[in-house]
């Protein structure tokens, strides 16, 4: 990468039509987001998948209403999932779940599920999974590891490669040859803040909340929250999960696309500091927020503000890290005071659910290479 300062220096406010520019990359953004700003969830299209079989614990077997409002899940067996036909990153997505009488174990969620997941050596996915009850169990044959206990309450894992039910039952790592490698793990993130150490209660409504973005997700129960992790997550379906537990109902899911904003990845620092990045409100589609620049150099200086529809983790020879993939870019002189810039976005329901990746760099003598980096803000588009 190469930086250098412009020719001439030039005003923020001259450079407004370029930054307004972005609204065409929104409308090439908005060609992979397959749902209007809210609709209804049409579980007919959805696909049911299972983990291999062991002894007593078979396939899942889903059943889609006429409507394709609820399905349920009727066997008590191996971990099975029903996921969707579309990509749930930058998606708010929410139901209800209703547990049926008998048994006394695993319901929950996944999300960034891909087809094909439960046989994939590369598999990468979150799963939110409710245990009713404290319980060890080994499964036995064809799984060669060993058994595991099962805690009572909410959490959510991050499920790599083909765990074994063992390791399903536990969220752990038991690596036993041949059926596990140091691949295949279910590592648990995190517990629910209320029902971390709560079972969950048959016959019971429970409404779920999921938004779910590239850096984050948060988890609502009937309008509380329990869980936020923050991370770096690659997208996939949205599942519906069940496992050892039968008779467990879902129904009444809708999608939307909130407007939200997260700052991410590690800024560089100048003479002041890591030099800011904001937005002056959230990204409400047909609304016009300010992008807000702060200064390190305590000084007017040169900047540049990247901007584009993906994420990066590129080193550059400057000490800090290009964190845009960048598909345009703003050159000005930041003043001693940092500068906002105004940027209307596009009032289009097509747009909701669009990522907006943001970072500028400014020269700074104080800086270890001359430039100081600010941190990425994610700006997610929506209502």
């Amino acid at each position: 990468m190469n930086v250098r300062a412009p020719s001439s220096p030039v005003s923020p406010v001259s450079r407004v039509s370029r930054v307004t520019s972005l609204r065409a990359a929104l409308a090439i953004g908005a060609l992979s987001i397959p749902l209007a700003a809210q609709s209804q969830v049409d579980l007919s299209t959805w696909t049911a998948e299972s983990y291999a079989a062991v002894s007593g614990f078979g396939a899942g077997r889903w059943t889609v209403a006429s409507g394709g409002g609820s399905v349920v899940q009727s066997v008590n067996g191996q971990p099975t999932l029903f996921y969707s036909d579309f990509e749930v990153s930058n998606l708010r997505i929410e139901g209800e779940l209703v547990p049926g009488s008998g048994d006394d174990d695993y319901l929950g969620f996944a999300l960034g599920f891909r087809p094909g997941d439960s046989t994939n050596p590369g598999a990468d996915y979150l799963l939110v999974d409710w245990k009713k009850a404290t319980q060890g169990f080994n499964f036995g044959a064809p799984s060669c590891t060993p058994g595991s206990t099962a805690q009572i309450g909410l959490a959510v894992s991050r499920v790599r490669g083909i765990p074994t039910a063992d390791e399903f039952w536990g969220h752990v790592d038991l690596d036993a040859s041949p059926c596990s490698t140091p691949a295949d793990r279910v590592t648990e993130l995190a517990r629910g803040t209320n029902l971390g150490s709560t079972g969950w209660v048959s016959g019971r409504t429970y409404r779920f909340r999921f938004d779910f973005t590239p850096t984050q997700l948060v988890v609502f129960v009937d309008g509380v929250q329990e869980m936020s992790i923050n991370g770096r997550f690659d997208g996939g379906r949205m599942a519906f999960y069940n496992f050892s537990q039968a008779n467990v109902t879902y129904r009444a899911f809708t999608s939307a696309c909130p407007a939200s904003k997260v700052s991410y990845g590690q800024g560089h620092p100048g003479t002041g500091g890591v030099p800011g990045i904001d937005s002056d409100a959230l990204p409400v589609l047909g609304t016009s927020i300010g992008l807000q620049l702060g200064n390190a150099a305590r000084a007017a200086a040169p900047d540049a503000l990247f901007l584009g529809l993906a994420q990066d983790r590129a080193a550059t020879p400057f000490g800090g890290t290009l964190l845009v993939q960048p598909m345009f870019s703003v050159t000005l002189l930041l003043p001693i005071g940092g500068a906002t810039l105004p940027l209307q976005l596009p009032n289009d329901p097509a747009s909701c659910g669009v990522g907006v990746y943001l970072q500028h760099l400014h020269l700074d003598a104080g800086a270890s290479a001359g430039l100081a980096f600010s941190r990425g803000l994610e700006l997610v588009l929506g209502t």
